[in-house]
């Protein structure tokens, strides 16, 4: 009985680790970074910044930072969509940002996301040159948010 009894209480303490260790794994937040992207350009910067959670390798949240916070502009407030034109405008393409973030970043992991095309480089021809990555009429915003993006997975712990 003495030795069922000692292989009993090494089975429970075994079951009590592996436990323990489980709900530490199912409480793990993964690790939140944050990025940005910005540039001068008539008179003003523009810019996105982004903090970026990512669990296990994909994306479980970005939360985009208003301008006050980040003291960047990501949309030109005066921004008007004109008659015929695809652009959003300001207003339409602010209330476009949550779901436009959550389809392109959350779910995705990190090399997806990282093989996202976009370029600012010259701030007079801003691209995304990932289709499925772009916001339609407000391709200026949606680069310098891929490239925020980018720039907070670029400082994960490796």
């Amino acid at each position: 009985m003495k030795k069922t009894s000692k292989i009993f209480a090494v089975l429970l303490c075994v079951a009590l680790v592996v436990g323990a260790i489980a709900v530490f794994a199912a409480c793990d937040p993964g690790q939140t970074v944050t990025g940005d992207c910005h540039y001068e350009n008539y008179g003003h910067t523009y810019g996105a910044k982004v903090d970026v959670t990512v669990k296990n390798g994909k994306i479980t949240e970005v939360k985009l930072w208003s301008d006050a916070d980040s003291g960047y502009v990501r949309t030109t407030t005066t921004w008007t969509k004109k008659e015929g034109s695809s652009d959003l405008g300001f207003e339409a393409a602010e209330a476009a940002y949550d779901q436009w973030i959550k389809d392109t970043f959350v779910g995705k992991t990190v090399e997806e996301v990282n093989a996202y095309k976009a370029d600012v480089s010259n701030p007079n021809a801003i691209t995304v040159g990932t289709e499925s990555a772009k916001l339609v009429g407000a391709t200026q915003s949606s680069a310098r948010i891929i490239l925020a993006v980018q720039n907070a997975l670029s400082q994960l712990d490796k």
